[in-house]
């Protein structure tokens, strides 16, 4: 379906200017197909609209499977990790590995603070948004990407993340907080309303 609908949006969007694309890895569906169609792919009619285009995966830092998958090596600790819609513990057959030229690894640490950013300049996005977009910051300060085009794709909004523990000290203030009683009904009258309540 991202060949078909998110791949064309992408491209008509950036007027075929697209030079990177960073994107998580959840099904591995959207990176690929967007690939697929920008990059071309035969195998599905897709013909190459800009071959060069820079694939980016997201991935955990603390489970680096894709990065294996590709060769390269883990850094740190393996295991669980706080990224919810990435990470689930193998490399997704939807994934088309061919697609991809770099894989980012991002430390849950990293990827809940750049969330908490992105909320408190008005994005609400969750922990897998935080992560790309980290990513998409690292690559983008490369000497080589200067100046470059670079498309970053946000998952999903917040709303369905409050739970996740990147909440807990507003979670834990907000449980602090005293409740304050409402003010005494006024007298709409004595605003030039003819009833005295609205």
């Amino acid at each position: 379906v991202h060949r078909e609908t998110t791949g064309p949006e992408i491209w008509n969007d950036t007027d075929g200017q697209l030079d990177i694309l960073v994107s998580g890895v959840g099904t591995g569906g959207s990176v690929s197909g967007i690939a697929q169609y920008i990059k071309g792919k035969a195998e599905f009619d897709c013909p190459p609209l800009q071959p060069n285009l820079h694939v980016v995966a997201v991935e955990p830092m603390e489970q680096m499977l894709i990065t294996e998958a590709m060769g390269g090596e883990k850094q740190g600790p393996q295991g669980p990790h706080k990224i919810q819609g990435m990470g689930a513990g193998l490399v997704p057959k939807n994934l088309d590995l061919t697609m991809i030229d770099q894989v980012v690894p991002v430390h849950s640490d990293w990827a809940s603070s750049m969330c908490h950013d992105l909320w408190m300049i008005g994005l609400p996005v969750g922990v897998s948004a935080g992560a790309i977009v980290a990513a998409s910051c690292q690559v983008l300060q490369q000497d080589e990407n200067a100046g470059k085009m670079a498309v970053c794709i946000i998952p999903s909004f917040g709303e369905r993340y409050f739970t996740h523990p990147m909440f807990a000290d507003i979670k834990s203030q907000a449980e602090g907080l005293t409740k304050q009683p409402l003010p005494e009904p006024f007298d709409n009258t004595d605003y030039g309303f003819a009833t005295p309540r609205g």
